[in-house]
């Protein structure tokens, strides 16, 4: 039985693709094993948003020959698709499968793929080839997860000028909504009692087919098939009134948005081309928790864009510091080849961009305590996901005192007791 191991880097998009790789394994003839157990083939699935994502890959590609010099090394995803040249010099490299090959080639160089001197290269044009088809298998299981992504989007049809995804995963394309449902209850059916619909621009999704994602999740609604449905990340210039008001109403929808900032400085967000103002993202914000107070309410945020001045970085801070943003994903800007921002004068300096950015994470950690301890004395629904801790539809995480005999899975009320750290600490109570 030829055993394959697979590394995931980056995004949930990614971990969905990764999870549709293992699930396309013929039972009986293969076994997954975890990284970093001795595998007969390794399988790198890689993320390119930043340099630091490019070096991680080159340590798995490095990490997976010294545990197996005679295990088939196999590149995939968005590195392998805008780099591939750069993967070539990287030694230990038998194949690199770009997203545009990621599903017809990959399964094939596993079955039949054999150490090679000089790495074979499977990458075509996304654009050239004017890929509009979503193409990505169902999934019945993820290994070592108790909640499920579903991949209902892929590609962006924006140009961001910091962002390199866009290259790596062509244009914009949907899943229909009836193939999303079927995809759902396939997964429901496996046990999973929450979804997270995930997509590189999740709030395109509908746009090349005709429909909508407020359209999607009134029919998830309707079928009510999961009890929790979660959503990745938005864009402020798509969160409208409506939507909001579909999410305040709804019985699945979990109360949790993540809507991305990148910048809270006008003149920085015009460089890197959003399509919104700091004020249309408080206003978003704001209009969010007026109508669903319990609502977690997170954004990524970007410190170093070229020209980023130490006034337009106090900007970013006090808009985030008087918002109602619950927690942060922080980040520093890194140069990607082939984006208008790595062109652009100015560049910050690598120290100025750490120290920056400590600076945001620490009010990070400080706005999700604050939003932790307003629900002291509360009880929340929490669903296990590992050994006495489980997080709530609010996105609280939660771990329950006492000895609790709980299964992964499970779904259980819990009564807030306390907060310590970045952690919740409750005692079970009846529904």
């Amino acid at each position: 039985m030829k055993r394959v191991s697979v590394v995931t880097l980056g995004c949930k998009v990614n971990q969905y693709d990764t999870a549709a790789i293992l699930n396309m394994l013929p039972e009986g003839k293969y076994r997954w094993v975890p990284f970093p157990e001795e595998a007969d083939v390794y399988v790198i699935d890689t993320c390119t948003v930043t340099h630091k994502a490019d070096a991680e890959a080159r340590h798995y590609i490095h990490r997976a020959k010294r545990i197996n010099p005679n295990g088939v090394v196999i590149v995939t995803g968005c590195y392998a698709q805008v780099s591939p040249e750069e993967i070539q010099s990287v030694e230990g490299v038998d194949y690199i499968v770009g997203n545009s090959d990621k599903f017809s080639a990959l399964i094939r160089l596993i079955r039949e793929g054999e150490p090679q001197s000089k790495p074979k290269v499977f990458v075509s044009d996304l654009f050239k080839e004017k890929k509009r088809a979503f193409e990505s298998p169902e999934i019945r299981y993820f290994p070592e997860r108790t909640r499920a992504f579903l991949k209902v989007q892929d590609g962006c049809n924006y140009r961001c000028t910091f962002c390199i995804i866009p290259y790596a995963r062509g244009f914009s394309r949907s899943l229909p909504i009836d193939e999303v449902l079927r995809r759902m209850r396939l997964l429901v059916d496996s046990g999973y009692k929450e979804i997270v619909l995930t997509g590189v621009h999740l709030a395109s999704y509908g746009r090349d087919i005709g429909t909508s994602l407020l359209e999607l999740l009134k029919r998830i609604e309707q079928e009510k098939m999961v009890k929790r449905v979660r959503l990745t990340s938005l864009d402020p210039a798509d969160v409208t009134y409506d939507f909001i008001q579909f999410v305040a109403d709804s019985e699945t929808i979990c109360p949790q948005f993540h809507v991305a900032l990148q910048s809270g400085d006008r003149t920085i967000l015009k460089k890197m081309r959003r399509r919104y103002t700091p004020e249309r993202f408080i206003d978003c914000i704001t209009r969010i928790r007026e109508k669903i107070p319990e609502a977690a309410i997170g954004t990524d945020v970007m410190v170093g864009f070229p020209g980023e001045t130490e006034k337009e970085f106090w900007n970013t801070y006090n808009l985030i510091k008087e918002s109602e943003l619950t927690y942060l994903h922080v980040f520093p800007y890194s140069k990607r080849k082939g984006t208008p921002a790595a062109l652009m004068p100015d560049q910050v300096s690598s120290q100025v961009v750490k120290e920056r950015s400590k600076i945001l994470r620490e009010l990070g950690i400080q706005k999700k305590i604050e939003f932790y301890r307003r629900f002291i004395g509360k009880k929340l629904p929490v669903l296990v996901e590992r050994r006495s801790k489980g997080t709530t539809p609010n996105y609280i995480s939660v771990r329950l005192l006492g000895d609790t005999a709980l299964g992964i899975g499970d779904e259980v009320m819990v009564e807030v007791r306390d907060v310590v750290g970045e952690e919740a600490l409750g005692v079970l109570c009846s529904f």
